[in-house]
């Protein structure tokens, strides 16, 4: 991944539509581990897990989409 800092929050603009992943879900589709996923949140550069209950967590399907349409688009400005 690209070391450039992103302070977009592109997810923010996205209907929180889809299924609702759950975290080891995200986790697998990103690629990325359990604690560089809530660094990120903590910083602001990733989107939120909702609290759907008392013990579950779960981020809606748009808001995972959004976040990587941006770091594709991002990607790609850097090879222009």
């Amino acid at each position: 991944m690209n070391s450039t800092h992103h302070t977009s929050k592109p997810w923010v603009d996205c209907p929180p539509s889809g299924r609702l992943l759950r975290p080891q879900e995200v986790f697998d589709r990103t690629g990325l581990s359990r604690s560089q996923v809530y660094a990120m949140i903590a910083d602001g550069s990733f989107p939120p897990f909702l609290k759907v209950s008392t013990r579950a967590a779960a981020m809606p399907e748009a808001w995972l989409e959004c976040f990587v349409n941006d770091r594709a688009q991002a990607a790609l400005m850097d090879i222009r």
